[in-house]
């Protein structure tokens, strides 16, 4: 995501952001009472009963999921993942304490085992690659640490939400671990001198309020008919995507008269444009990544870190992402993405990028195909031999009206 349409974020969310504050010192209040009612100590004498959810009392489980649901909902997961809980569990229907076998043998060895690794949760805040191996469930982890260490992790803690977030903002992560993906969202914030200054409550909040859930938890039958062409399908997590590059040829584009002609309608040009910026901005985390990879697999880890997506801090520059052969020599790289297989498509080239392609040496476009889907197919070709195939139809579609006015002589008002 560029500067601009970050600024444009915020500045919308800035008045939903200024009213937060009783929300938050009321949520932030609840936090800091069951951070202080549950200290170190008295997690270590923590009886059963005082820690499961299903008794029906205010427990560590109980108060940590619904007491502060809204310093981070994970009620979607089943109580497993909590370690040991009381409850039924396969088909039973009378309760009984239930734990998972990974805690141990048995409800006392898992439970003890649990209250063990909470405290390793909270001994090991800085050591990210400790609190990954950690037994404790992703969510339950997540939510732990984000309601002891508020300024260090955020409460954000589904992995479908995280990779949602991170596809919107057009970051990579080729870590599976939810750790690892909320400490990237938390590098995006603390790097913006605007949202350095926010909490991670309002850091969450910005982002639900900006780009709001997956697609992919509403409900198709649930969705009117006017709007299922427009919502689109929520993206793989990019770290499984295996993406492949192939060479193609083009063929004779002149079968233009065997194309269906579609309906006539009114053209939805805001949401067409947020359309194409989204599928864009996902062909451009696919090559980043890729480009990335092939420089570390042919050990040149120097260049591979210095790889940009340069589209995020200059749209005029007339290409997407910096990269380098393995020679160290640059490589500009204009990305053109589409839903669509290999086969006819169109992709747009803007004026300032056509030219910027003739000037440039080693300038290139990545055209990826099925952007969407978990292997897109990426064909890297550079500008002089796209633009000079003589199979490629390159038309004008747009057209820029530069004018100047000024008060017409008399300064007369024209009566309409």
């Amino acid at each position: 995501m560029n500067i601009d349409e970050l600024r444009e974020y915020q500045s919308n969310f800035e008045s939903t952001r200024r009213s937060l504050s009783t929300e938050f010192k009321s949520i932030n209040k609840l936090r800091s009472k069951f951070k202080k009612d549950f200290s170190v100590n008295v997690i270590k004498q923590l009886k059963k009963d005082d820690y499961v959810i299903g008794k029906g009392k205010p427990t560590f489980c109980n108060r940590i999921e619904n007491e502060l649901n809204a310093w981070g909902n994970i009620h979607n997961s089943p109580a497993i993942k909590f370690g040991v809980y009381y409850g039924v569990r396969n088909g039973s229907v009378n309760k009984a304490y239930q734990f998972a076998i990974k805690h141990g043998e048995n409800f006392n060895k898992a439970f003890s085992n649990v209250k063990l690794s909470i405290l390793d949760l909270i001994k090991n805040k800085n050591h990210l690659e400790l609190l990954k191996k950690n037994l404790i469930s992703p969510m339950f982890k997540g939510k732990i640490l984000s309601v002891y260490f508020p300024d260090k992790f955020l409460n954000i803690y589904s992995a479908s939400h995280l990779n949602y977030f991170i596809n919107n903002l057009g970051l990579v992560v080729e870590s599976k671990s939810e750790l690892d993906k909320q400490n990237e969202l938390l590098i995006f914030k603390n790097s913006d001198p605007v949202m350095k200054q926010w909490s991670i409550y309002e850091y969450s909040k910005f982002l639900y309020h900006s780009f709001g859930r997956p697609n992919d938890e509403i409900n198709d039958k649930n969705l009117a008919p006017e709007l299922k062409g427009y919502k689109l399908k929520d993206f793989p997590p990019i770290e499984s995507i295996n993406a492949e590059f192939v060479e193609l040829q083009t063929g004779s584009n002149n079968n233009k008269s065997k194309r269906k002609k579609k309906k006539s309608s009114k053209t939805d040009y805001s949401s067409q444009s947020k359309r194409f910026k989204i599928i864009g901005e996902r062909g451009e985390q696919v090559v980043l990544m890729m480009e990335r990879k092939f420089l570390r697999d042919n050990n040149r880890d120097d260049l591979s870190r210095k790889v940009e997506q340069v589209s995020n801090y200059d749209d005029y520059l007339g290409y997407d992402i910096l990269s380098f052969d393995l020679n160290g020599r640059k490589k500009h790289i204009e990305v053109k993405s589409t839903l669509r297989s290999i086969g006819s498509c169109d992709v747009y080239l803007s004026s300032n990028e056509l030219e910027v392609s003739k000037q440039k040496n080693n300038y290139y476009f990545y055209i990826v195909f099925n952007v969407g889907e978990k292997e897109p197919k990426i064909w890297s070709i550079k500008s002089n031999e796209f633009l000079s195939d003589g199979n490629i139809e390159l038309k004008a579609t747009q057209y820029r009206i530069s004018l100047k006015t000024d008060h017409a002589q008399g300064d007369q008002k024209k009566s309409i």
